[in-house]
């Protein structure tokens, strides 16, 4: 599979911050996301919208990543892998983040992966690419009122 973005539209079309090492790993990713909303279609028409979307999740999967870390560590056995919450260097005190932290770790993860899903949609919606309904040539089969069905003609 390959990318529907590359570094230099990220930083000069979409205006992101995000480190070059992980870029290449999170658009892979963040096309992936893309592709599987859209059902694999034809993007030509609607080329840019697709990467300001993959670029728009590629940054949302960069701080899902960023947050796992921060996870990882709160729960790490090794004293060098804590998050330290607060440090005083009179009589050396360390505080170290406790698991009440760990629980809003997880709460922001989980949204962070609903954003995804709306970021998606702030970018697509329009296309028609996330339509996930029967298309009969020009026209959709659509239900309506009660079981009445109706050929519409698709824009």
């Amino acid at each position: 599979m390959t990318s529907y973005i590359d570094y230099n539209f990220y930083v000069d079309s979409y205006k992101g911050d995000m480190p070059e090492e992980n870029f290449e790993k999170l658009a892979l990713r963040a096309s992936a996301e893309i592709q599987r909303n859209i059902f694999n279609r034809d993007i030509e028409k609607y080329k840019d919208e697709v990467q300001m979307a993959t670029c728009s999740v590629a940054d949302i999967l960069f701080k899902i990543e960023q947050l796992e870390s921060r996870k990882n560590k709160l729960v790490s056995s090794n004293a060098n892998d804590k998050v330290v919450s607060s440090e005083s260097v009179g009589d050396l005190s360390r505080t170290f983040a406790n698991t009440t932290n760990l629980t809003d770790l997880e709460k922001e993860i989980s949204n962070q992966k609903n954003k995804i899903l709306e970021e998606i949609r702030l970018y697509l919606l329009h296309t028609g690419l996330l339509y996930r309904g029967v298309w009969y040539g020009r026209y959709v089969w659509q239900r309506y009122n009660h079981n009445k069905s109706i050929y519409r003609q698709w824009p």
